[in-house]
C-alpha cells in the first residue's frame, strides 16, 4: 500500500494547505520555474536567430503538443494504476538534460528535434495535477491551486529580466546558451527536492493486482455533460493561446520594435501579476467557479486585438498587463471545477483526457497562427484568439453546471 497524505493535513483552513506535498511541489516548481523563466521568453527569438521561421516555429510547437498529448493519456493510466509519485520523480530527472543540450546546438532543426523529444516528459503531467488536487480539500480547492501557482511563480517574475540582461550583454545566441546552463542546474535541484520529499497520494496502489489493469485502462463510457463541455471549452482556450503564444515576442520585436530588455520587463510584470490568482481563487470558491471562468474568458477575449494596436513600449505593457488581469483566474477555477466533477480514482485519467484534448487543440492553433503571422498578416492570429475565446464562453454559459456535491 502506498503512503497517503493524511486527511487532517488536507482539511486545514486558510493557508494551512502549504504543508506536506503542497510545500514540496511549491518549492520544487519555484526552483525549476525560475530556471525555465530565464529562457522561455526568448525561445521564439532564439529559434528564428538559428535560422527558423514563424511557420517552422509553429510546426515545432505543434509537434511538441501532439507528442505531449499522447504522453498525457499514458501518464493518466500510470497515475491511476501505479501511483503518482514514481512517474513525477523520473520525469523530473529526465528534464535536466535538455537545457544542457540546447546550450550547445547551433541549428534550428536540432533545436526542434530536441524540443519534440523533451515533450515525452509530459507523461507526468496528469500525475502532478492529481497530486495537487488530492492534497487539497474540496472546499478550498480553487484558492489552494491558485495559491500554489502564485507561490511557485513568484521567483520566476525576475527570471526574464535576468535572461534579458544576459542576452543584452552577451548577445542573443551566447546569452541564451548561458541561460540554458543555469536552467539545467535549477532543474537538477528541483528534481532532487521531489525525490527526497514527495509523498504518494493514491490510497491503494493497483500495481500488485494485475487484474485491475484492465479496469484502469478504461475511461468512463459516458462523462457528465458539464465535464465534456468544460473540457471542450478548455480545448478552445488552448487553441486560442496556441495561435498567439509563440508570436507575442515576434510581433513585439518585428512590428512594435521592442528590445529584448523591454520585452523582459513586460514578461516579468506579467508573471508578477499572477498574485491575482489568490483573490480570484477565493472568489471562485465563494461565488462559483463557472461564473469566474465566464467573466475571465469574456474580458480576456478582446485584449489580443488591443495588443495589435500597440505601437510603443508603454502601450504594449498596458495591454500585456490587461491580459493578465482578465485571464489569470481561468486556470485555477478550471482545474478545481474539473476535480469537483471527477472521482479520485479516475482523476489521473480524466486529467490526461483534458490535457490530451488541450494539447491536440494547441497544435493546430500554433500551426495556423504561424502561417497567418508569416504568410498573410501578423495581426490575424490575435483576431483568431478572440473568436475562439468567445466560442468557449458560449459553451461555459449554456452547457456547464457546477455539481451539487463535490468529489473529494
Amino acid at each position: 500500500m502506498k503512503e497517503v497524505i493524511s486527511v487532517k493535513n488536507k482539511q486545514l483552513s486558510g493557508l494551512g494547505f502549504f504543508q506536506g506535498n503542497i510545500t514540496v511541489i511549491a518549492v520544487s516548481s519555484a526552483v525549476k520555474g525560475f530556471g525555465g523563466g530565464l529562457i522561455s521568453a526568448y525561445v521564439s527569438l532564439y529559434f528564428v536567430q538559428l535560422g527558423g521561421s514563424p511557420i517552422t516555429l509553429g510546426l515545432m510547437t505543434a509537434m511538441t503538443s501532439i507528442i505531449g498529448s499522447a504522453m498525457f493519456l499514458l501518464g493518466g493510466f500510470i497515475a491511476d494504476y501505479y501511483g503518482r509519485r514514481r512517474i513525477v520523480v523520473l520525469t523530473a530527472f529526465y528534464s535536466i538534460f535538455f537545457p544542457m543540450l540546447y546550450a550547445v546546438i547551433q541549428d534550428w532543426r536540432l533545436f526542434a528535434a530536441l524540443s519534440v523529444v523533451a515533450a515525452f516528459g509530459s507523461i507526468s503531467n496528469p500525475a502532478s495535477n492529481a497530486l495537487v488536487v488530492d492534497s487539497i480539500s474540496p472546499e478550498r480547492r480553487t484558492v489552494g491551486i491558485a495559491s500554489l501557482q502564485v507561490v511557485s511563480s513568484l521567483p520566476v517574475t525576475v527570471a526574464p529580466l535576468i535572461g534579458g540582461w544576459l542576452i543584452q550583454n552577451y548577445g542573443l545566441l551566447d546569452g541564451f546558451r548561458l541561460a540554458c546552463m543555469y536552467t539545467a542546474a535549477t532543474a537538477f535541484i528541483s528534481a532532487f527536492i521531489i525525490f527526497l520529499f514527495l509523498k504518494e497520494t493514491l490510497k491503494n496502489s493497483n500495481s500488485q493486482n494485475p487484474s485491475k489493469l484492465k479496469d484502469v485502462m478504461k475511461l468512463p463510457r459516458s462523462l457528465p455533460l458539464s465535464l465534456k463541455a468544460l473540457m471542450l471549452s478548455c480545448a478552445l482556450v488552448a487553441f486560442a493561446n496556441g495561435a498567439v503564444g509563440s508570436y507575442y515576442v515576434l510581433y513585439a520585436s518585428s512590428v512594435i520594435g521592442l528590445t529584448p530588455m523591454e520585452w523582459a520587463t513586460i514578461a516579468s510584470l506579467q508573471l508578477f501579476g499572477t498574485v491575482l490568482k489568490i483573490p480570484g481563487g477565493w472568489l471562485s470558491d465563494k461565488f462559483g467557479k463557472r461564473k469566474i471562468m465566464i467573466v475571465s474568458v469574456l474580458t480576456c477575449a478582446p485584449c489580443t486585438i488591443l495588443f495589435t494596436l500597440s505601437r510603443s513600449f508603454l502601450q504594449a505593457l498596458a495591454v500585456a498587463l490587461l491580459l493578465i488581469v482578465t485571464g489569470i483566474y481561468y486556470g485555477p477555477a478550471y482545474e478545481a471545477l474539473q476535480a469537483d466533477l471527477t472521482p479520485r480514482t479516475m482523476r489521473g485519467r480524466i486529467t490526461a483526457l483534458w490535457q490530451l484534448s488541450s494539447g491536440l487543440s494547441t497544435a493546430p492553433g500554433t500551426l495556423l497562427g504561424g502561417f497567418l503571422f508569416q504568410a498573410v498578416d501578423p495581426t490575424l492570429p490575435f483576431y483568431l484568439f478572440t473568436v475562439a475565446e468567445l466560442i468557449a464562453v458560449f459553451l461555459l454559459i449554456f452547457l456547464v453546471r457546477e455539481p451539487e456535491e463535490k468529489e473529494i
